[in-house]
């Protein structure tokens, strides 16, 4: 049997703090092969990354590893002087952090970045530190590698920096790469690339990769090998094939039952109940018996657990594994309508612009403008779902702060109830308000971490309901917070004190406060696990169904589009190219970029054949858009007319429109 490149044995890694003892890893064990992927996957505070920082001994000041080996090509890295360990690490063993722009340096082109990677280890003159450097560059896939190499990394696209990132990784041609979420703020276009770049690198430098992720599309992509993680311990590892043919361990079965896609429209999606337990505390037994479905006596009661082994490469820690095969997959509840829309007034976007002036100069005259948002119709029916898909950079966010009169709107009409709201003064504005909200992106950053979640809550309500009384307004706050799932005496906590899905639970029944009929979602799970994700699309869902709500739902996610979304409308640059319904679109893309983004996202079904289309990394700017059709740039189907000549929406059927020159109004 050949000997791993890399063999973790029983690793334990713990947080010393004065109040407790937080055993963050608790005995893991695997191995990666010379030219491996192995994968590592599970939740958020499971132990993944700190798994990764033990192995490089990158750890901080109040954590300490108590045992365990790592076997690095016969020697023990815990066991290592610091001095031999950075002969190790950057060179023989390099990481890819998950956000790119906090470890790179604000102040330092990129050329110089990656020159310090190669400086540190390598002396050589400056003419060969900068040809090393271009061809790295190159190497990652950035065009004009010559010119690129005295940019600042404020300078370029989520998708080059995470390319910057892996360029200095791979400085010294490292046997071991580590890749901790390298795609998890990335569009899907661009994590694409990201993918197809690791999986090319790897196999033309016969690496080894360690990829830790919770996303289980990019683990089918990617891996060879794949190990689930869950309390500090990993609970199953098997080969990819195994892995997704036959998932074993009830937290593994979980993680893909948790995820939304077309097929569950009319099902809540199976959550898991409960939270991760905390990992201070001592553990008899297994660590999921509390949130599984399968659980019996000695599940709890058995004393540490050890491996199952399902085949040679399938291993599993659990007691009910060989009964699991007998039980059927249950918790799928089917969502009934029972609403009555007491306001079935739709809202309608008509020529909606939104610009934001470009000033320059000591005198900051306008010199240009920023068209974010520009010429953009689409219809909300009452009661209904509406999703707004493209990248990071295309208006999605700018056209739902718009409508809500949080932006200001340059010019186009927003219809409700008979009323051009775009026209409305702020003050007239107010008693619309009620009808429509927001949940932003990120929880914790748009509550207030000084004022107590009661407060936080209570605040929309007098602000827009000065004729209720401080008892009517407990009452409905203590209604809202059971509604979405939390009960009423967390009003007496800060949102620090919640974990992610919680605060966006929090933020849920802050919009629902004032009993709205509108709510713009602004990606609202992006940064939230598969399993917490499912809880939040199941509370929405739920909610729209008792309550007629109509969602404006921003995402680049397209599996959570196909489970919410009744319509889709795709952006891009500032306009809407392809509008449908979710079976239209998804399943009958037209426009060549709603096909792009389609095949990008990364599956764990392999009967879905896939040809990827790969979109160049260099969407341009809003304030200097191209003529004609705005794709063109990027498009492998552009004709000398998309360059001058702007689309116009042609009909591909009653409910199904496009914005692209390959179709004419004959076609319909």
């Amino acid at each position: 049997m050949p000997v791993p490149l890399l063999s973790v044995q029983g690793l334990k890694t713990q947080f010393n703090q004065p109040s407790e003892t937080i055993k963050a890893v608790d005995g893991i064990s695997f191995d990666i092969a010379e030219g491996e992927a192995f994968a590592l996957v599970g939740e958020s505070g499971c132990g993944k990354s700190i798994s990764a920082l033990s192995v490089l001994r990158l750890l901080p000041n109040n954590a300490q590893i108590t045992a365990g080996k790592v076997i690095y090509r016969g020697s023990d890295l815990l066991r290592m002087p610091e001095k031999n360990m950075r002969e190790i690490r950057g060179v023989r063993i390099s990481m890819i952090f998950q956000d790119p722009m906090t470890s790179l340096n604000p102040v330092m082109t990129i050329g110089e970045q990656i020159a310090e990677a190669v400086l540190t280890h390598k002396k050589s003159s400056a003419s060969e530190i900068r040809k090393r450097v271009i061809s790295l560059i190159q190497q990652v896939g950035i065009s004009d590698p010559e010119e690129r190499y005295s940019t600042f990394p404020h300078q370029l696209s989520g998708g080059m920096r995470q390319r910057v990132m892996i360029a200095i990784a791979l400085a010294n041609e490292p046997d071991l790469l580590i890749a901790d979420e390298p795609t998890t703020a990335l569009d899907v276009t661009i994590q694409s690339q990201i993918l197809q770049l690791l999986k090319d690198l790897q196999r033309q430098m016969g690496m080894s990769l360690w990829i830790i992720t919770h996303d289980l599309g990019i683990v089918a992509d990617i891996a060879d090998k794949v190990a689930v993680m869950y309390a500090g311990q990993l609970v199953e590892v098997a080969s990819r094939d195994d892995f997704f043919k036959k998932p074993l361990h009830p937290y593994s079965r979980r993680l893909f039952d948790a995820l939304p896609d077309l097929h569950k429209r009319k099902e809540l999606l199976v959550t898991l109940t409960g939270a991760v337990p905390k990992l201070s505390g001592s553990f008899v037994g297994c660590r999921f018996a509390e949130r599984c479905d399968y659980k019996e006596h000695s599940c709890t009661e058995l004393p540490e657990l050890g491996w199952a082994i399902f085949s040679n490469d399938h291993h599993v820690r659990c007691v009910r594994v060989d009964k699991l095969e007998l039980i059927e997959k249950s918790g799928n509840i089917l969502v009934e309508g029972t609403s009555e829309l007491d306001d079935d007034s739709p809202l309608i976007v008509k020529g909606l612009k939104v610009y934001f002036p470009i000033k320059k100069g000591l005198l900051k005259r306008t010199v240009g403008q920023v068209k974010a948002v520009d010429d953009v119709s689409f219809e909300l029916p009452a009661g209904t779902t509406t999703a707004l898909v493209g990248e990071s950079g295309c208006g999605k966010t700018t056209l739902g702060k718009a409508l809500l009169q949080l932006l200001p709107i340059t010019e186009g009409d927003v219809e409700y109830k008979g009323q051009n709201l775009a026209t409305l003064s702020e003050q007239a504005f107010k008693q619309y308000r009620e009808q429509l909200q927001i949940i932003f992106q990120d929880p914790f950053s748009s509550m207030n971490p000084r004022m107590l979640v009661g407060d936080i809550l209570e605040e929309g309500i007098r602000a827009l309901r000065s004729d209720l009384t401080d008892a009517d307004i407990e009452h409905q706050c203590d209604t809202l917070l059971e509604k979405v799932g939390l009960n009423s005496d967390v009003r007496l906590r800060y949102p620090h004190e919640f974990s992610g899905g919680q605060r966006q639970r929090l933020c849920i029944a802050r919009a629902l406060a004032v009993n709205p009929s509108i709510i713009v979602c602004d990606e609202p799970t992006s940064a939230l696990d598969v399993s917490v994700q499912a809880q939040v699309l199941n509370l929405l869902k739920k909610l729209q169904n008792e309550q007629g709500l109509s969602y404006l739902f921003i995402t680049h996610d397209l599996s959570v589009v196909a489970y919410l979304a009744d319509t889709v409308a795709v952006m891009y640059l500032g306009r809407i190219v392809e509008y449908g319904t979710v079976d239209d679109v998804l399943n009958n893309p037209a426009h060549p970029y709603t096909k792009a983004l389609i095949e990008a996202v990364p599956t764990w079904d392999a009967s879905l054949e896939k040809t990827v289309v790969k979109l160049p990394d260099n969407m341009p700017s809003p304030s200097n858009p191209p003529d004609g059709c705005h794709f063109h740039t990027r498009c492998e189907h552009v004709m000398p007319d998309c360059r001058q000549i702007k689309p116009r929406d042609v009909n591909l059927s009653s409910s199904h429109k496009v914005a692209c020159l390959l179709f004419t109004p004959n076609d319909d």
